[in-house]
């Protein structure tokens, strides 16, 4: 089975960078500023993927606490500043990058995490150039699993196909939506469940992607 030469609608957390420290580091600093007691990286991994005030809504919880505005400002504040302390490229995932860019492959990030640090993590990491169009959680009324988010980066790339691929179930759900397949990553926070092929290491998701010789 291959996918190559198809655009690609890519995941960020879990998927291309390896970012849970720095949530989770984050997200402790504005429980204790809070008045909560921090919950450690393994506790706040566990909420990550659903969106900022998802993942502050449950820590708050799982702290003994309730979501505020506060809470929510708190954490943006210390993540923006801290938003690549930690966070690296999953290994080999820069060259697969580079690789569909200069072979002239569309593709786009689509994220439930907010636009503006999705952003400024992919200026830092000096990826950003690889992508046509960077969607986050706040970027549209409706995000992933809902297909939206995918239709519209379709739209902006002006392409009728694409792959979609992610690490966790709202990847998979959207893929199903919108009618694309979708190749879930097992390396990441969450779990893949129901992607048409499921691969361990960045060498099997680039073999998929890659014209045979």
């Amino acid at each position: 089975m291959t996918y190559a030469g198809l655009p690609v609608l890519w995941d960020l957390d879990g998927t291309i960078v390896d970012s849970g420290g720095d949530i989770a580091d984050a997200m402790d600093r504005a429980l204790v500023q809070n008045g909560l007691a921090p919950l450690g990286e393994r506790r706040v991994r566990a909420h990550i993927g659903s969106g900022a005030q998802h993942l502050v809504t449950s820590c708050a919880r799982d702290a003994g606490g309730a979501f505020s505005d506060r809470l929510l400002a708190d954490f943006f504040a210390t993540y923006k500043d801290h938003v690549a302390d930690r966070t690296v490229v999953f290994p080999g995932m820069r060259a697969l990058l580079a690789d569909l860019h200069a072979r002239g492959v569309p593709q786009a990030i689509v994220t439930n995490k907010p636009v503006g640090i999705s952003v400024t993590l992919l200026q830092t990491l000096g990826i950003d150039v690889y992508f046509g169009c960077v969607l986050g959680g706040e970027s549209l009324p409706r995000r992933k699993p809902d297909p939206m988010m995918l239709h519209a980066a379709m739209h902006t790339l002006h392409i009728q196909r694409a792959v979609m691929i992610g690490d966790g179930p709202h990847d998979v759900g959207a893929a199903r939506a919108a009618g694309l397949p979708v190749i879930g990553v097992d390396w990441g926070i969450a779990t893949p469940e129901g992607a048409d092929v499921r691969v361990q290491t960045v060498a099997q998701l680039t073999a998929l992607l890659t014209p045979e010789s």
